[in-house]
């Protein structure tokens, strides 16, 4: 029983180093309209995380306000058509940056995990918090900006050919 369950945890660990499967995964959690939980990448710090439950809450926490200052950033650009577009792209590069944070961003995302006003920043999602914003702008990268604006531009693109089709 033993090497089954070494075999399903290769397995697994073998999955999320596909990217193909990463991607699916992404998709199925966009579809569903909440995280699934294809899992972080906690590799040895499983057991730290279990005998911590505070701070892998606390981490799951700052990941969705990360997502959450994400989608008012970009809903206060004013993308239209191309909302749907640019949140998907940048959906996926961010969860690729937060699984695999820059040395940087990992200071910053510590910082931000050890402070004691995470509780209350969730409790008062609509209000904007410069620092929160200024960490997602600084977790994306300059091509993660770039890709994101070129899917919001290819979403209009489709919609114009789309209406021109139909005039």
């Amino acid at each position: 029983m033993e090497k089954a369950t070494e075999e399903t945890a290769v397995n697994l660990m073998q999955l999320m180093l596909d990217e193909d499967w990463v991607r699916e995964a992404v998709r199925i959690e966009e579809e569903a309209g909440c995280d699934i939980g294809a899992g972080f990448d906690l590799g040895a710090n499983l057991g730290e995380f279990l005998q911590n439950p505070a701070g892998f809450a606390r981490l799951l926490e700052l990941r969705s306000l990360i997502m959450s200052e994400f989608l008012k950033l970009l809903a206060s650009w004013d993308l239209g058509a191309s909302m749907e577009a640019a949140v998907a792209c940048g959906r996926q590069l961010l969860m690729e940056r937060l699984l695999h944070p820059s040395p940087e961003a990992q200071q910053q995302l510590l910082a931000m995990l050890l402070s004691q006003e995470l509780t209350a920043e969730a409790e008062t999602t609509k209000k904007d918090d410069p620092e929160l914003r200024f960490l997602v702008r600084s977790i994306l990268t300059h091509s993660d900006w770039d890709a994101i604006a070129t899917a919001a531009a290819n979403a209009i693109r489709e919609q114009v050919m789309r209406q021109q089709v139909g005039v």
